[in-house]
């Protein structure tokens, strides 16, 4: 093969997309990679020892907030709260609530790691294949300081190589819909019950106990559609139409202030007519729609969380 021909068949390499919110991607590999076999390697068990301290410190308090969830005692099904709360420990702290302190060395390694310019932030995704996992990124390690909350038995805090992790994007709504049913034992039908609203919000999950939720209300999945321009949306939307007795109950908890359509059908012609025209219209860039978009879709929630959609 001639030099020539060698450029004509090969692609300049593209840039990677930008992060979503919460994507558990590395965006610099090899930098991340440089920092954390600078300041985290040698400091592991430091390290370690700092977040098993601090997820102590919070425990307290969670449990007290938040005894159990969903039927489960804490800490079972609480990786978001426990994550959260972790991540608002972290800013908070300082040299002076440590000095002296089992967590002070572990705490010198990752302020000297930031310092420098390493990455510290909190990352969902599917793990495994098996559930929803809220953790973070530190450098190109893996911290889950809420590791108990699929199996208590297990140690609260895992830090690890985050290529050994498990832990990957969601790619689309299908994806959300598989982990969500094996996860959550949940059942994961397409919005065509609120057309208006589907193009941000394409799914209703019914939980275990038949109460059901208009789904997607993550920053993630919210960023993920819009970057999409509503396709992966209408992908979803593009199953076919829910049974009619579901879709008779759920129309109960409708917003009346929102047009609702009359049959299953009606429902998902309507939701992917609506992807088309809030594409067309720009809706995907247009953050004051997004928010309203999110505000109607928390207040048909608080609607639905008053109906029982399906036998316990």
């Amino acid at each position: 093969m001639t030099r020539s021909s060698f450029r004509h068949t090969t692609r300049a390499r593209q840039p990677p997309l930008p992060l979503l919110p919460n994507e558990p991607r590395l965006l610099n590999p090899a930098r991340e990679r440089a920092l954390t076999t600078r300041f985290l390697q040698p400091a592991r068990a430091d390290l370690e020892r700092l977040f098993v301290w601090l997820r102590r410190e919070l425990d307290g308090p969670l449990r007290e907030q938040g005894p159990e969830k969903l039927g489960k005692p804490y800490p079972l099904g609480q990786c978001l709260e426990i994550s959260q709360a972790m991540e608002r420990r972290l800013a908070s702290l300082n040299d002076e609530q440590l000095a002296g302190g089992e967590a002070e060395s572990g705490y010198r390694a990752l302020r000297a790691f930031l310092d420098h310019g390493g990455t510290l932030r909190q990352v969902w995704g599917d793990l495994r294949g098996q559930y929803f996992q809220n953790a973070f990124l530190l450098g190109d390690r893996y911290l889950d300081v809420a590791n108990d909350t699929v199996d208590a038995a297990k140690p609260s805090v895992e830090l690890l190589p985050f290529a050994e992790s498990g832990l990957v994007p969601i790619r689309d709504y299908a994806h959300f819909a598989r982990i969500a049913e094996r996860y959550w034992q949940a059942r994961v039908l397409p919005n065509h019950l609120l057309p208006e609203l589907a193009p941000y919000f394409p799914l209703v999950v019914i939980q275990p106990g038949g109460r059901a939720q208009l789904h997607g209300l993550f920053d993630y999945l919210i960023a993920l559609t819009c970057r999409g321009a509503f396709r992966p949306s209408e992908a979803a939307l593009k199953a076919g139409p829910i049974d009619a007795s579901v879709f008779a109950r759920l129309r109960e908890g409708g917003d009346p202030s929102l047009s609702l359509p009359a049959s299953p059908r009606d429902g998902r012609e309507q939701a992917l007519a609506a992807c088309r025209r809030a594409r067309k219209a720009g809706r995907h860039q247009d953050v004051a729609a997004r928010n309203a978009a999110v505000k109607a879709a928390l207040a048909v929630n608080g609607q639905l969380a008053r109906l029982q959609v399906l036998p316990s």
